[in-house]
């Protein structure tokens, strides 16, 4: 299964307005990680290898422990991750111009989380060593990383060599088709699945500065596709209501950013529909 996401053309004429977000003019498909090759994880690993090496995979960590407060816990998390996921998009693209994230639907294995072939060591990579808990397997295995400190990258499962049953696919399903506000769907998502593969996987994942491991990034690339079911699903891709990062939420609220990874002043508004604005 693919997702067109952030570049896609999506045919809803009453937001091509002169006075909305324009039109963007390409597209970038998303594909279920499960569906990924071998030799797709290495060239993410690629990338991921020459991203460290230029300190922006520890750039990531660091921005977004930085904004962590302002972006949990209030409607903006939604917007700000899909900007945030899309810029590390944007940046793993000058090392490979056909770079996109893919998502992980953790519902998939949510009985035994740690058994997901997502986790093997072709993909994501399993739990980290007994000792030191750095990651020894997969795409960023034995990876160093430079925050908050200089260390390795660490995964450690919630029930030492497993991991504690995730969400079932008809939970979710039943927050996507019964939750009539963002800031309900928001809450039900962030402290459900959000959470549990966070706290799941552990060690890096279990810390403000969780995006170092990529696993933040396939798993917020799946959150944000959970958030455009929503939005198709109630015709709702301008709803933004309840608290924002700064009170209450407006579509013209500016997304959180920090200088290490910019947004130039995008707005929330101009993520709130596929297909247009930034």
């Amino acid at each position: 299964m693919k997702f067109s996401l952030s570049l896609t053309l999506v045919a809803l004429a009453a937001v091509g307005s002169a006075q909305g977000p324009q039109r963007c003019s390409g597209m970038r498909v998303r594909r279920n990680a499960a569906s990924l090759s071998p030799q797709d994880w290495q060239s993410i690993a690629n990338v991921l290898r020459q991203m460290n090496d230029d300190g922006a995979i520890s750039r990531f960590g660091a921005s977004h422990d930085r904004l962590f407060s302002r972006v949990h816990g209030n409607t903006c998390f939604f917007p700000f991750h899909r900007r945030y996921v899309l810029e590390f998009e944007n940046i793993a693209r000058r090392y490979d111009p056909n770079f996109t994230v893919p998502y992980w639907d953790a519902t998939e294995s949510f009985r035994n989380p740690a058994a997901d072939p997502v986790l093997s060591n072709n993909g994501l990579g399993g739990n980290g060593g007994s000792n030191d808990r750095c990651l020894g397997s997969g795409i960023q295995s034995n990876m160093q990383v430079t925050y908050p400190n200089n260390h390795c990258l660490r995964r450690s499962f919630n029930q030492g060599d497993s991991i504690g049953a995730w969400y079932a696919p008809e939970i979710i399903s039943s927050y996507i088709q019964s939750d009539t506000s963002l800031s309900t769907f928001r809450e039900n998502i962030e402290y459900s699945i959000h959470g549990a593969v966070h706290l799941g996987l552990g060690g890096e994942m279990d810390t403000g500065y969780a995006a170092q491991d990529f696993s933040f990034m396939v798993h917020h690339a799946n959150l944000d596709r959970l958030w455009w079911d929503w939005q198709n699903s109630h015709n709702s891709f301008l709803m933004y209501d309840g608290t924002g990062s700064n009170g209450p939420a407006s579509l013209s609220d500016l997304i959180p950013e920090d200088s290490s990874v910019p947004f130039n002043g995008a707005t929330v508004e101009s993520v709130m529909v596929l297909g247009y604005g930034n």
